[in-house]
């Protein structure tokens, strides 16, 4: 497969992902095969308990599995799909939160910004990945948390002119600085 039409087919993946993750948002739909543990919604739970540990598996994405770090061709789309997964489930969790007459106005509130921030965050995170390619490296995945970003670079060697155009593509577009900002280099074979 050439790698032009493997991009293609990526972005495919990726696009039908987040039509995938705009429609669970639209279309409330409640998984009851999901352990308690995997964040479940389970009545025992605070919705603000279940908040924060979302967020807590979201940060969990962006450390790195040794097991898909070794994959090397996959890595990029495994990565992907794993920040996509957590952000669904943050996304249900956020909605059902909204929709549940029990919830209280400042916890609906607090979850639809929440849900916005999320929003806003894919965005950014995208366009960061597509500027990052139009600079001419071969793949890059990011991961915006509340006040830093992490970036991962396909590349054969990173140097200081590639971190300094990195770092400034990211800053401009998140409005962070250049100290809460981690590009991690991911070496070609």
């Amino acid at each position: 497969m050439s790698i032009v039409l493997r991009k293609k087919v990526i972005w495919f993946l990726v696009l039908m992902l987040w039509v995938g993750m705009v429609s669970a948002i639209v279309v409330y739909n409640v998984d009851d095969s999901v352990p308690a543990n995997e964040l479940k919604i389970n009545e025992k739970i605070k919705p603000e308990e279940k908040l924060r540990l979302a967020e807590q598996k979201a940060v969990s994405v962006a450390k790195v599995n040794q097991k898909v770090k070794n994959e090397k061709k996959d890595f990029f789309v495994e990565y992907r799909l794993e920040r996509d997964k957590i952000r669904s489930e943050q996304v249900n969790l956020l909605r059902e939160m909204i929709n549940n007459p029990n919830s209280n106005q400042d916890l609906k509130s607090k979850a639809q910004n929440r849900l916005l921030g999320i929003t806003k965050n894919l965005e950014k995170e995208m366009e960061i990945e597509s500027l990052i390619r139009a600079r001419g490296y071969k793949d890059a995945i990011t991961f915006i948390h509340q006040n830093s970003v992490d970036i991962i670079v396909s590349t054969k060697g990173l140097k200081k002119k590639d971190v300094a155009k990195i770092g400034d593509i990211v800053a401009k577009t998140t409005g962070l600085g250049l100290e809460d900002i981690t590009i991690i280099e991911k070496t070609l074979s």
